[in-house]
């Protein structure tokens, strides 16, 4: 038998993160913006011709400064990421790590715990279950207790959809000034807020963003994070160089410089996802959980998930199965898609629950 090296002893069966990628005529799982978005849109072929393979990328100056004006901050407290998870990776490569321990609440979005791992953390996980309801004297009783370097919340939550209420979220960063408050807003301009605002007063707030979700550029891998200029400067010590390509780059900055299109895309997702939410509701076999966000959470009430989302494939709707995830058992997640994806979804919703009682 051959004897290979071992990984650290925390990361022994690690499993690698899964994302169902089945193939159906209708893939609704993923919470990507489901209309086409084509690169084309943003670069002609004489602005191909002028990006020199041949060269690093630039460092995103002017990228930095349209969303720095976009948002009220400074361009030096951007930081630029190959996707979200790349920034996120980094808040716990530089905050956590070792004899560190990073606080989430359960059920959320199962890379920030993944990523604590990885950089060589330990997670405590605060079980808040469904409805997922993190209120302000539950959030500090649970840092108290546990008295994490960093703690995440997520806002809209992902998979609930649901806001974490500000007040938890600023009453801990007040509590606790030696804590990194990592808030995760990928969905929030679905919602229309942000904490961005909220940084000047709370020095220890780092707010991640992305384009993949309404700025619709799942495939251009861009991330971003806001913090306090010291704290970005450290972001910047552990982050690679040149970590986006001078294409990213490019198409970004166009992105960046039209808002026109996300206002729209909020407007039809909230259109979609409420006929969505009404056709889950006349499912009595079902609970479906409110939504601010692209995509609704919904319990099958005889706990088959796994029987639940086989019987969505047969009829070519790809949904996602995340009855694994802690505190959601029996769960799925149906992201909104286009107007005729959510017709094909609500068409196989009545045939996948025909004769299943409550």
């Amino acid at each position: 038998m051959t004897r290979l090296p071992p990984p650290r002893d925390d990361l022994t069966g690690f499993a690698p993160y899964r994302t169902q990628q089945m193939p159906a005529a209708v893939r609704i799982q993923a919470n990507e913006w489901a209309e086409p978005n084509p690169a084309d849109r943003y670069l002609t072929a004489a602005e191909l011709s002028t990006l020199l393979l041949n060269r690093y990328p630039s460092t995103g100056a002017e990228l930095r400064e349209t969303l720095a004006s976009r948002w009220g901050t400074l361009p030096e407290q951007i930081i630029f990421g190959n996707g979200s998870n790349e920034v996120l990776l980094n808040t716990f490569l530089a905050y956590g790590g070792h004899g560190r321990t990073t606080l989430v609440f359960e059920p959320t979005y199962s890379m920030h715990g993944r990523l604590a791992v990885i950089a060589g953390g330990t997670v405590a996980q605060e079980q808040v279950g469904l409805p997922y309801l993190v209120t302000r004297e539950r959030a500090l009783a649970a840092i108290a207790r546990v008295r994490p370097a960093i703690v995440v919340f997520c806002t809209p939550n992902n998979p609930t959809g649901n806001r974490v209420p500000a007040d938890a979220i600023l009453a801990t960063a007040e509590a606790y000034p030696e804590t990194l408050v990592l808030v995760d807003e990928a969905y929030s301009d679905f919602a229309g807020f942000s904490h961005l605002g909220d940084q000047p007063g709370h020095p220890n707030l780092v707010i991640s963003k992305t384009f993949s979700k309404a700025r619709a550029a799942a495939g251009l891998r861009l991330g971003v994070l806001v913090a306090h200029p010291e704290i970005a400067s450290v972001y910047r010590a552990v982050q690679l160089p040149y970590n986006l390509s001078a294409l990213t780059l490019a198409v970004a900055t166009k992105l960046a410089r039209d808002e026109g299109p996300i206002a729209a895309r909020v407007v039809t997702a909230a259109r979609e996802r409420a006929r969505l939410a009404a056709a889950l509701a006349l499912v009595p076999a079902i609970e479906a959980f409110p939504s601010e966000a692209n995509f609704i959470l919904f319990r099958a009430r005889d706990g088959d998930a796994v029987g639940t989302h086989a019987r969505f494939l047969a009829e070519g709707v790809l949904i996602r199965d995340i009855s694994i995830w802690p505190g959601c058992a029996g769960c799925l997640r149906v992201s909104v898609g286009t107007p005729p994806e959510n017709d094909a979804f609500i068409t196989a919703l009545a045939k996948v629950f025909e004769g299943v009682t409550a």
